[in-house]
């Protein structure tokens, strides 16, 4: 755990951290499987009311793809600049950070998790084409069925 006293932040001071980490012993999150590498700077300020941090994320992730459930690398280099909030505004805005130490690491896991969608899909991943009780078809595929099929739905009534 890389903490970071609240106290300690003061306006007109910027304070600088570095890390590596694999996040070992922190609650991963689906789509993230594991963690092989991840390094980040972290510039953390007091403007106004809110301290502030920067975060330059770079990582070396094992995400489990959404369509066939195969796991996949992912490298990840990420900006992101967030408010560090005691409790929860009307904006909503920023990271919200209670009591008075700050876990840099458990931030900076959580910017990993927000930075890519819910639905991780590798870029060569192909949807199933079928299976028990379905098939996946195209719109041109459907629409050739559609006009070369003549039966009707009723037909299975007749032999009732």
């Amino acid at each position: 755990m890389n903490a970071l006293s609240r106290g300690s932040i003061v306006k007109g001071r910027s304070l600088r951290f570095e890390n590596a980490t694999t996040f070992h012993g922190y609650q991963l999150h689906y789509p993230l499987k594991e963690v092989k590498s991840c390094s980040y700077s972290v510039t953390v300020s007091k403007t106004g009311d809110y301290a502030h941090a920067s975060f330059r994320i770079k990582a070396d992730l094992i995400l489990i793809d959404a369509v066939d459930g195969a796991l996949f690398e992912q490298p990840l280099d990420l900006t992101e600049d967030c408010d560090l909030l005691e409790e929860m505004d009307e904006e909503g805005e920023g990271y919200l950070v209670a009591g008075s130490v700050i876990d840099l690491d458990d931030l900076a896991l959580r910017i990993i998790l927000s930075s890519f969608p819910i639905k991780a899909s590798r870029p060569e991943g192909k949807l199933p084409s079928g299976g028990f009780g379905y098939r996946v078809l195209s719109e041109q595929e459907k629409a050739k069925e559609k006009e070369s099929s003549t039966s009707s739905p009723f037909d299975k009534l007749k032999d009732l």
